[in-house]
């Protein structure tokens, strides 16, 4: 092996690994965010009672999640980001609020929440490839069971977003008559 081929490997692998640092902070903020959107969501949905309880499970491995992103970083001489964090979390309780102010709260949480799922499993795809390329394979083994989560979530949402749809409707339906029938006995 020349030593050109040794310096590209080299400057390969501390690039990827000042990468896998920064792209594991992005990921620690942007669990920290996912906790602040869903634990909200939570109230939106108590009448949606499978969706409910898939959601307070989802948060728990966001916990989980977030907790691997922390170890991996302290095994790379690193840390999170506070200021990721708080910044991603405070978007995240805007968004929280936002959805649950309209009267489609509950779609448009669902619809985000799959597109979030998505971004996830793209996520830690990356950080797969950075922490391979960064000679951290002994990260790749916890990425791969948060990249399990995120991918079993998304296919869960492929799943129910019809019915969940359809039962959102239904229950809109269900009000909007009782408001009907209540302004009529006047």
């Amino acid at each position: 092996m020349s030593m050109d081929t040794t310096t590209t490997r080299t400057h390969l692998q501390t690039t990827a690994h000042a990468l896998l640092i920064v792209n594991l902070r992005n990921a620690h903020a942007l669990e920290q965010q996912v906790i602040a959107v869903l634990e909200p969501q939570l109230n939106l949905i108590e009448d949606l009672p499978d969706l409910r309880a898939r959601m307070a499970q989802h948060i728990e491995e966001t916990r989980v999640q977030a907790k691997r992103i922390e170890t991996a970083l302290e095994s790379c001489g690193s840390s999170t980001s506070m200021i990721k964090d708080a910044f991603l979390s405070v978007m995240g309780l805007g968004q929280s609020s936002v959805q649950g102010m309209s009267d489609d709260g509950v779609l448009k949480a669902l619809v985000a929440d799959m597109m979030t799922e998505h971004l996830e499993i793209a996520t830690y795809r990356a950080l797969i490839v950075l922490a391979e390329m960064a000679g951290r394979s002994d990260l790749c083994l916890t990425l791969e069971q948060s990249l399990s989560e995120e991918e079993a979530m998304a296919d869960w949402f492929n799943q129910n977003l019809e019915q969940l749809t359809r039962r959102f409707v239904e229950l809109e339906a269900a009000e909007d008559a009782g408001e009907d029938a209540g302004r009529m006995s006047r």
